[in-house]
């Protein structure tokens, strides 16, 4: 076993293929292969299963990556320390998103002052995110939460609330906001069960025992807003994520609680290594 070869199998399991691994790592695929090979002959068992598409990681695998992932960030932070103070002048930091709106303004400031660190970005809604961050196969995320999760560090970046989105040339329009009861047999378009969002929208129909009609399920709030924008039912974005767009109105709900804020996620082992600390400390944590 080797750090040539853990390299190798950290890179596959974060980019899913052997090929992405390779371009990722500046090495030929038959390196990567033969790498992974050896450590899987050196761990006596198969360390991925291969899939026509890609590849997904063994029990053997997953039990691995959290020890690996330590291993290549602490490696990074000794060179950190050893060659410029505390300062990461290169590496490779995944960050994982629920949306664009609050993370690209940190992830732009962090590339101006770590313009060597390459930035690997995953779109997945916040359920998802924080079971990437808990097996370490993001270094952070940044998500949707009501409250933070006692077992990862979280930091709290923005407050958001849930507002209805309706078309501009809806009956509601024009109002200041919308009772949530008023929603009773309103025809909807609605996110993925793994949205916070949706939870948090579910769990205030929930306390004020309303009903909604649901037309349609979609797994992101842009192709909500077109449905919305196409007459299809009225939909609910967070307030920082409704955007500018002619087509639609943003209308606070009230009568009972749908806050949320956004929190930037990280596994307690890795948080304070290389990148991962350096992005927890431009964002003023």
């Amino acid at each position: 076993m080797n750090l040539a070869q853990l390299r190798a199998f950290h890179a596959v399991a974060k980019q899913g293929t052997f090929s992405a691994a390779a371009q990722l790592l500046n090495v030929s695929q038959p390196a990567i292969t033969q790498h992974v090979r050896a450590l899987e002959e050196a761990m006596g068992g198969r360390l991925f299963h291969r899939r026509g598409t890609g590849v997904e990681l063994t029990a053997d695998g997953t039990a691995l990556l959290p020890h690996v992932h330590q291993i290549i960030k602490g490696l990074e932070d000794v060179s950190a320390r050893l060659e410029n103070g505390r300062q990461v002048r290169s590496g490779h930091l995944a960050i994982g998103l629920c949306g664009p709106h609050v993370a690209l303004p940190l992830i732009r400031r962090f590339r101006a002052t770590h313009p060597g660190v390459l930035i690997e970005t995953r779109m997945h809604n916040s359920s998802a995110l924080l079971d990437l961050v808990a097996q370490m196969r993001v270094d952070l995320a940044i998500v949707t939460l009501t409250a933070p999760i006692n077992d990862l560090v979280c930091h709290r970046l923005v407050d958001q609330h849930v507002v209805l989105v309706l078309p501009a040339d809806h009956p509601w329009a024009d109002r200041d906001s919308v009772d949530i009861a008023e929603l009773a047999g309103q025809p909807f378009v609605t996110r993925e069960h793994g949205s916070m969002t949706q939870q948090i929208f579910e769990q205030a129909l929930a306390a004020r025992g309303v009903e909604i009609d649901r037309q349609l399920v979609l797994a992101s709030r842009e192709a909500v807003k077109e449905a919305v924008a196409a007459g299809i039912g009225l939909g609910i974005v967070l307030d920082k994520e409704l955007g500018h767009d002619s087509r639609l109105r943003g209308i606070p709900l009230t009568g009972d609680d749908v806050a949320a804020a956004e929190y930037l996620v990280a596994h307690p082992e890795v948080s304070d290594l290389g990148a991962i600390r350096e992005f927890i400390a431009l964002a003023g944590f």
